[in-house]
């Protein structure tokens, strides 16, 4: 039963940083030279990464395998490369590092690329491509494309390419960049944590943008700066993002986003468009790390855990092209992400939302209907008290008899009160309202939204919804997971402070509560769809975002269950979505009923 299910039932606990790698990262933190103080310093950010890669490795076994350095001539300039394992020929993995385009290289990245040779048993190619801003885009670019064709022209088994944040948009777009016969060559992509939103407005932005993980969004746009000074952000995402590009014919794709990381919605908005365009696409997040984790890996076991998700997607896919990989030691784990609970200070000021009601207000009796409701909802006036009589409605409410006949007949409709021939119209007890109406459900969450019937609420979707999502795994059709794609996309591109977000999140449910194909559970939609159009439009009253979970990946788990028919995952993901977003209503409720009273 879905209301039985909380993350502490799972096993899936809140928390900011694995404690394993947080006590690594400390650790490093405590023997560095150079330390990024938020100067924008091109030259210590250099250092700082070249030093900071070294320490992470440090305590880890180092992979023993045969590497080979040589050099790409291109027509935008020579290239250094370094092959790890450089005689195996079933099958070649580009990996294009990362580092804002302007930061890291070979030897940065040299411990991620050797572990990944080590564990998968293939060729992995590794290029020094020129950074910004001394090389601005397209150089960059231009270079990983000649490698990535030089590879398919000369490779006798499968390709794969991969990269790390800004290794992986160049990695994207270079895949982009081919013909589309090309495209079907390749074995499959590996986007670890990429950076693909240059416009930098998704909500993991806002979210995380503080630097509390280590990558800010300042940061993060002094690197686009740096590496498209000549571009604005808008031409930026044209020209050197995949989520514009036409993706069809994409090769299979690995998306992996970390928690903890300021670019979790890049990895999510890049899932959404890969599967609108139909591609064969899987999705692992990776509980409580950060950005940059790989460095991590083989020294940390909880960045090693989530890697071999990486090793599993391309040994699978090697296989299926008949070549004998590496086998890893055991199955990778699906790994789910669990966002940290942020606490911020409230603020004096709010946005001004517009009212949440159904009635229509541009007629008399909704006007009217809006106003007497709200009198019996917040107890001016209590059950069995009399409303004024038809004949004195103009002295009272200003209204026509017929406006206030219409009125009263509405408000009966819905049992809040009841009409007696001789003794007039009295107000109903609570017992007889349709608390499930639209009308009555938004007028209480207008009027007096106590936390006891939040609850309620809440705990009557934790009921539908996640038998909702498991429904819909077993029974959607290719046509409904579309749409549902659709949706995700949208959410993950919007603007959460944009009418856009509201509607995507709308949107999302409304189609899952239909692919399930159960008609009693779609009526229920009309109650749902009330609860949640209030509880982000309180979320959107704030005037900075701030949640527990980053809603995005939480719709994207539920997502990625439906898509795979697991029936029992998608309930059990859609529980935890509900629970997530309750606490971060409650927390909206206080905040902004501390704002007020300030």
């Amino acid at each position: 039963m879905a209301l039985l299910i909380d993350r502490k039932a799972i096993g899936r606990a809140d928390g900011i940083i694995a404690a394993d790698l947080s006590d690594k990262m400390n650790a490093v933190a405590a023997e560095q030279r150079f330390l990024e103080d938020g100067s924008f310093d091109l030259t210590l950010s250099r250092r700082w990464i070249d030093e900071y890669s070294v320490l992470a490795a440090r305590g880890g076994e180092r992979p023993e395998v045969p590497t080979r350095d040589g050099a790409l001539s291109t027509p935008y300039g020579r290239v250094t490369t370094r092959a790890y394992n450089p005689d195996e020929e079933d099958a070649t993995l580009i990996f294009v590092h990362g580092g804002g385009w302007a930061i890291g290289g070979v030897h940065s990245h040299d411990h991620i690329a050797r572990w990944l040779a080590a564990e998968i048993g293939v060729r992995v190619i590794q290029l020094d491509y020129a950074l910004a801003p001394e090389h601005p885009f397209p150089v960059a670019q231009l270079q990983v494309d000649a490698l990535l064709a030089d590879t398919l022209g000369r490779a006798r088994g499968p390709v794969f390419i991969a990269g790390d944040s800004a290794g992986a948009d160049l990695a994207a777009m270079a895949i982009v960049r081919l013909p589309h016969k090309d495209r079907a060559r390749l074995g499959g992509f590996v986007s670890i944590y990429g950076a693909y939103a240059p416009e930098m407005n998704l909500s993991s932005h806002r979210l995380y943008g503080d630097g509390r993980f280590g990558l800010s969004e300042e940061q993060m746009r002094w690197f686009w700066n740096l590496y498209a000074p000549n571009l604005t952000p808008e031409e930026r995402a044209r020209r050197a993002s995949p989520l514009t590009a036409d993706l069809t014919d994409f090769p299979p794709t690995l998306c992996v986003g970390a928690e903890c990381d300021l670019l979790l919605d890049d990895t999510l908005a890049f899932y959404g468009e890969l599967t609108k365009a139909g591609v064969d696409v899987s999705l692992s997040l990776w509980s409580s790390l950060p950005h940059g984790c790989m460095h991590f890996v083989g020294s940390v076991p909880s960045v090693t855990e989530a890697a071999s998700s990486i090793v599993q997607f391309v040994a699978a896919r090697v296989r299926s092209a008949g070549a004998p990989p590496r086998q890893p030691e055991a199955p990778a784990p699906v790994v789910v992400a669990t966002a940290p609970n942020v606490k911020l200070a409230v603020e004096p000021t709010l946005i001004d939302a517009e009212p949440l009601f159904a009635a229509n207000r541009s007629r008399l009796h909704g006007s009217l209907a809006h106003r007497i409701a709200g009198d019996i909802i917040r107890g001016g006036l209590p059950p069995g008290s009399l409303l004024p009589r038809e004949e004195s409605a103009n002295e009272s409410y200003g209204v026509s008899r017929s406006a206030y006949r219409e009125t009263i007949r509405t408000l009966a409709a819905k049992g809040m009160v009841s009409p007696t021939p001789k003794v007039g119209t009295k107000v109903a007890p609570r017992s007889t309202w349709h608390v499930l109406d639209p009308d009555i459900l938004a007028w209480r969450l207008e009027f007096a939204p106590d936390e006891s019937f939040i609850r309620d609420l809440f705990e009557l979707r934790k009921i539908v919804e996640p038998s909702a999502a498991a429904l819909a795994a077993l029974r959607r059709s290719e046509a409904a997971l579309g749409r549902l794609a659709d949706t995700l996309s949208r959410l993950a591109r919007a603007n959460p402070r944009s009418g856009g977000w509201l509607n995507a999140i709308v949107a999302f449910h409304q189609e899952l509560l239909g692919a399930g194909r159960n008609e009693a559970l779609a009526s229920l939609w009309p109650a749902v769809q009330t609860t949640l159009r209030w509880s982000v439009k309180l979320q959107m009253m704030l005037p900075t975002l701030s949640l527990a979970h980053d809603p995005v990946a939480d719709h994207a788990r539920v997502f990625e269950k439906v898509a795979s028919q697991n029936a029992e995952g998608a309930l059990t993901e859609m529980a935890l979505l509900i629970d997530a977003a309750l606490d971060d209503t409650l927390v909206h409720m206080k905040r902004i009923e501390s704002a007020k009273a300030g």
